[in-house]
């Protein structure tokens, strides 16, 4: 489920490979983080599974609404 909401995101933005968004998993630390440049940057610091999915379910909300211009 994270990965299909993430590809929805990374194809909305129309993000080129070096700015492409990337999830990684490490229970042992916390649970999935977002990141972007092949790993360097974080976006979202590590998060269980599903505050996971409600941070991206979140971000599809956004673009979405900015898409359709509801918001400016």
């Amino acid at each position: 489920m994270l990965e299909v909401r993430l590809g929805r995101i990374n194809r909305t933005l129309h993000t080129s490979e070096a700015t492409h968004y990337s999830l990684n998993n490490a229970p042992c630390y916390g649970g999935w983080q977002l990141t972007a440049n092949k790993g360097s940057t974080i976006i979202q610091h590590r998060l269980p599974p599903k505050q996971m999915l409600n941070y991206l379910d979140g971000m599809i909300l956004g673009l979405d609404m900015a898409n359709h211009g509801a918001v400016k």
